[in-house]
């Protein structure tokens, strides 16, 4: 390091930091279709923020697999737990300009600590680049891990979680859209699993922070620099525009721009039947998130026999999907280790 860098903090990395500036982790988390990815693109753009390519979706197979196993300390252990891991679906989206992965290398970066969270904070250092002390804050966007923020916050102490919440009329729109999911499904899945992790976020406001699809869109710079506070960062303007497309489903597919008006699509994409019968599934959850439902009045209860019906429709649904890109048996293998890492 020169002079120079020494005096202002910097690095030829571009990472201006000090000796105690928060290096996350930081997780992005919220259910499918409501934003994650937004988020991602525009974090990405900061200097100090390093976001994995692909989403990880492993971190309760790690947790279970030490509570099982040990801690895999010795290196034949570490390679007998690398094996298992390297099934998991991120490794199908990986960067192929990343180059081989490397089990040995994981196992160095993860600095002698192999307990859950060392062996996961090794891997995304590893995937990074992010070397400690540097001042790049690794960070994760996994969806799924909106049911793991107990476990997150368990193993990760100095964790930060950030909850991107999206009107669920309008995400039940674009999982029709998107996989052809079942909409009464994905109301109930939304009511019960965003009220959890709502209230989770309110009972740790210093390390939870939500923020809501449809102001992200219609005000990008006042919530990018409440997301820059909450993360103890600098703001520049750049970071309420995007470098490049980050969707490529439904209706800001292949845009560079942030789509303002990708809200209360529901109005012309619902029937009104639909619109109550989704309020009506997640009529709690919408009331303790401020959203004012139009057509229902009071909170529906789905049997468990109707919610395994729909999850076997669902399953098929994305089976079929799969189909056409990845054939019968890779399209089964996908969702089948997706249930298995993810929990």
């Amino acid at each position: 390091m020169t002079l120079e860098q020494q005096q202002t903090g910097s690095t030829s990395s571009g990472i201006e930091h000090n000796d105690t500036a928060w290096e996350g982790p930081l997780f992005i988390v919220g259910m499918p279709r409501s934003g994650t990815k937004l988020l991602r693109g525009l974090l990405s753009k900061h200097p100090r923020i390093r976001i994995l390519a692909a989403e990880t979706d492993f971190l309760p197979f790690i947790a279970e697999w030490v509570e099982r196993q040990g801690s895999p300390s010795t290196p034949e252990a570490f390679e007998q737990f690398a094996n298992a891991m390297s099934g998991a679906n991120y490794f199908n989206f990986r960067p192929t300009a990343r180059g081989p992965f490397r089990w040995q290398d994981w196992r160095a970066a993860c600095n002698g600590r192999f307990d859950v969270s060392g062996l996961f904070e090794g891997f995304a250092r590893y995937e990074l680049d992010a070397e400690r002390s540097s001042g790049a804050i690794w960070a994760d966007k996994s969806p799924a891990y909106i049911r793991q923020i107990p476990l997150i916050m368990r193993h990760f102490p100095n964790g930060r979680i950030l909850h991107i919440v999206r009107d669920v009329r309008d995400h039940c729109v674009s999982m029709r859209n998107a996989w052809g999911k079942d909409i009464r499904r994905s109301a109930w899945r939304w009511g019960k699993d965003v009220l959890n992790a709502h209230r989770q976020c309110l009972s740790m406001p210093e390390r939870c922070l939500e923020v809501r699809f449809e102001e992200l869109l219609q005000n990008p710079d006042t919530q990018m620099r409440r997301i820059c506070l909450f993360l103890d960062l600098d703001f520049f303007a750049g970071l309420t525009e995007l470098s490049q497309s980050v969707e490529q489903r439904g209706y800001a597919a292949g845009r560079t721009e942030i789509m303002r008006d990708n809200f209360r699509k529901f109005e012309t994409r619902l029937t009104p039947g639909e619109i109550a019968s989704i309020e009506s599934l997640s009529w709690d959850c919408m009331h303790a998130l401020g959203y004012t439902p139009v057509r229902a009045t009071r909170q529906r209860e789905m049997s468990s026999l109707m919610q395994y019906m729909l999850k076997l429709k669902d399953g098929a649904q994305l089976v079929k999907s799969g189909m056409a890109r990845r054939g019968v048996a890779a399209a089964v293998r996908f969702h089948a280790t997706h249930r298995r890492m993810a929990g």
